[in-house]
């Protein structure tokens, strides 16, 4: 009988361990889903390019959106994201550029950027698509998006694109 108590007390403490580390968890993702909210008091122009027909083997494409801080304070552009491997982003105020930065994923992190945009500066985001990443099977319609999350306040401005790639 005495074994099976312990057996019990093991089965009942594993499963308080369990339900506390999915709680500890679902805390976790709340917090980060609330970060993840829409940024206020940043604007982009444009936000969106419908960039048609673009052939698979004409070169990549690189577009540029203006990114204004409408706020009454400075804000900190912290991280640069793409949704796909085939986009890559940069930032540029002035003369100072971040280097490119691409999708996240299998391990992999972008690297804080850490830029403060005064209130009313504008930035440019330099955005590059490869047509060719995906190979010749990657032709098709394609939507991207460039996550731009900031502090201060905190969130994420999405800026995005679309298209076909085409054979030729």
């Amino acid at each position: 009988m005495g074994k099976d108590i312990k057996i019990l007390i093991g089965a009942i403490v594993l499963t308080l361990v369990i339900i506390a580390g999915l709680a500890f968890l679902a805390s976790k993702n709340s917090q980060s889903q609330t970060k993840l909210g829409l940024v206020e008091g940043v604007t982009a122009n444009p936000g969106f390019y419908d960039l048609g027909a673009v052939p698979i083997n004409g070169g990549v494409v690189e577009k540029e959106y203006e990114v204004v801080n409408t706020t009454g304070s400075k804000i900190v552009l912290k991280k640069i994201v793409t949704s796909c491997m085939c986009t890559q982003a940069a930032f540029k105020m002035g003369e100072n550029q971040t280097k490119f930065f691409g999708m996240e994923g299998h391990g992999d992190a972008n690297a804080p950027v850490n830029v403060e945009i005064p209130s009313g500066e504008t930035g440019k985001v330099i955005t590059r698509f490869d047509p060719a990443a995906h190979g010749p099977q990657g032709t098709g319609p394609f939507d991207r998006v460039i996550y731009l999350t900031f502090s201060d306040p905190a969130g994420i401005k999405e800026l995005k694109f679309s298209g076909t790639v085409v054979p030729k």
